[in-house]
């Protein structure tokens, strides 16, 4: 495992962001077929079922989910579901593959990505042939002790077990160089925002958030987790995020310019055990809260992803939650997701699979 090592600088190249609008295209052209191919399943490295001998061709769907009592298992049941079967075939020769985990501080997962699941899909990824996998994040913007919380809550271990095509990025303000997007581009964000060079020169970008609730935000999952990818000075800026202002939906219209531009490939979303009350880490609000509803959701589209997981926590979530106040698609972060396009507006039967949930008839009646 390498560690990552930039300037600091900041990057305004119109080259640059024309290579970075190319991959943007690819990605999004990548989820906008999503629904129309097709494939047979194969086991996935690391998982116990076993294929049918012929089996059958099989149908993407939009959102795929999986449990059992397996972790790998669930993980590989909701991926066979959708595009991402054969061991993310999607991912082509040389690709560079970057890991977004969610590590907003050192606490241990459900509060922070599974080491598990960056082992699982870092390794089905190099198996493709990915040339190098980037795992990273920034914690909190007022904490400077990220890589101390990756080492803690098991990312850098994880990392390190993927071998030496496998780098670690701390996204701090002089740990890489960044890419800028002005205010002009992101209307709610004062002084616009920069990513890190890395994440926006990566051909693949896998998301990996947890279902959480937040004791601000509502929830917190796959949307939410690219805000640990913003420089923390753009982060802390006042009217920005240096205090979480929800008033007339402002932090959910941030939330939604973040993803407009960036598209994640694919959001897999971690409900095998999920945070139910407080969040986003094990001290906030009226204290953590820990549930087990062993699911596991695969999708290519962000908002389909989070309105699955707001699902379970319409199930498992503490009373005291705010997010029981409202339906799932009226809750302001689905809403100024949807207003800012970059997701579906709507869920039925036909776009969610999952088999092997016995509880997806619960799920489904918050969603559809």
């Amino acid at each position: 495992m390498k560690i990552h090592q930039g300037t600091g600088r900041t990057i305004h190249s119109a080259t640059l962001l024309d290579e970075w609008r190319a991959k943007e295209l690819t990605r999004r052209n990548f989820i906008s077929r999503a629904a129309l191919a097709g494939g047979a399943a194969a086991v996935l490295p690391g998982c116990d079922v076993e294929p049918e001998s012929e089996p059958e061709p099989a149908v993407d769907y939009l959102v795929g989910m999986g449990s059992d009592d397996s972790y790998n298992n669930a993980v590989w049941y909701a991926l066979q579901e959708t595009v991402a079967r054969d061991n993310l075939a999607f991912i082509e020769e040389g690709a560079t593959v970057y890991l977004k985990v969610n590590s907003n501080s050192g606490d241990w997962y459900p509060y922070s990505t599974r080491p598990r699941m960056v082992e699982l899909v870092g390794n089905w990824a190099l198996e493709q042939g990915a040339g190098r996998v980037i795992v990273g994040d920034r914690s909190f913007w007022g904490d400077n002790g990220t890589l101390g919380n990756l080492t803690q809550n098991g990312i850098v271990e994880a990392t390190e077990a993927l071998g030496d095509k496998a780098e670690l990025v701390v996204f701090d303000a002089n740990g890489v160089d960044w890419v800028a997007f002005e205010e002009s581009d992101a209307p709610d964000w004062v002084g616009g925002f920069r990513y890190p060079l890395p994440v926006v020169e990566a051909d693949v970008i896998i998301n990996l958030p947890i279902v959480k609730t937040h004791f601000i935000s509502q929830f917190t999952m796959g949307m939410k987790n690219l805000i640990g990818l913003v420089h923390e000075d753009d982060r802390k800026r006042p009217g920005n995020l240096y205090q979480h202002s929800t008033a007339g939906n402002l932090l959910y219209r941030q939330i939604a310019q973040l993803n407009q531009y960036i598209t994640p490939n694919l959001t897999l979303l971690d409900g095998w055990e999920a945070v139910t009350r407080g969040g986003p880490t094990i001290n906030d609000g009226p204290g953590g809260l820990e549930d087990s509803p062993g699911v596991i959701i695969a999708s290519t589209d962000r908002i389909a992803a989070d309105v699955m997981g707001l699902a379970i926590l319409k199930e498992y979530a503490d009373s005291s939650e705010r997010l029981h106040n409202t339906d799932v698609w009226d809750n302001p972060q689905i809403v100024e997701a949807v207003a800012a396009g970059v997701g579906v507006d709507s869920l039925s039967e036909d776009d969610i699979s999952g088999e092997t949930v016995a509880d997806l008839a619960d799920f489904l009646a918050h969603v559809v």
